[in-house]
């Protein structure tokens, strides 16, 4: 696939067959996360890879509980109490991307994971799959002994939770509109 088609066809999939992703792709994602640039080499990222439903599903309620405990519009916190899985969509695969809390680099560390999401997201829609950034699941880092419970240490926080699978659905591509604030020559 051409680089041009997966930047313009990829976009955000909440709908999912009930086809788990095979290891050997979940594999190359992450190989394409680490290819990514990082200030000063520095490859803050670590991961945390859940296939397990029952523990999407427990930590789709966890943030819904969070989530329930802000100011939200009425709508919204009607679909928290909802009993469907409206944080990661009953997806098969979700990685959670992390980094160290404590980091002279944090703001750099946070580009960097922006990088390497891009760059799993990319690959993904190479190979067939749907994705989507969740972040809600970000509240999560309220509750650091949870996120530890899956193997996020305490002292890292949650960057980018996202989920993958083999689309229910394909999102038609999008046109989008540049928005350029000044062009000096």
């Amino acid at each position: 696939m051409e680089l041009d088609d997966c930047i313009k066809g990829r976009r955000s999939v909440r709908r999912f067959e009930d086809k788990p992703v095979p290891k050997e792709v979940v594999d190359e994602l992450l190989e394409a996360g680490v290819s990514a640039p990082s200030g000063m080499n520095a490859k803050p990222w670590r991961f945390v890879v859940i296939e397990n439903r029952d523990v999407i599903q427990r930590l789709s309620k966890m943030t819904k509980e969070v989530l329930l405990k802000g100011q939200w519009p009425d709508n919204l916190k009607e679909s928290f109490k909802s009993e469907r899985d409206v944080i990661f969509y009953g997806a098969p695969l979700l990685i959670l991307m992390c980094v160290p809390k404590k980091d002279e680099w944090r703001t750099i560390n946070l580009l960097d994971c922006g990088l390497a999401a891009e760059n799993i997201f990319l690959k993904a829609y190479q190979e067939g799959l749907g994705s989507c950034f969740i972040g809600f699941a970000n509240f999560l880092n309220q509750n650091p002994k949870q996120l530890a419970e899956v193997g996020v240490p305490e002292d890292h926080e949650l960057i980018a939770p996202m989920i993958f699978g083999y689309p229910a659905e394909k999102p038609a591509p999008k046109s989008h509109e540049i928005k350029i604030l000044n062009w000096i020559k």
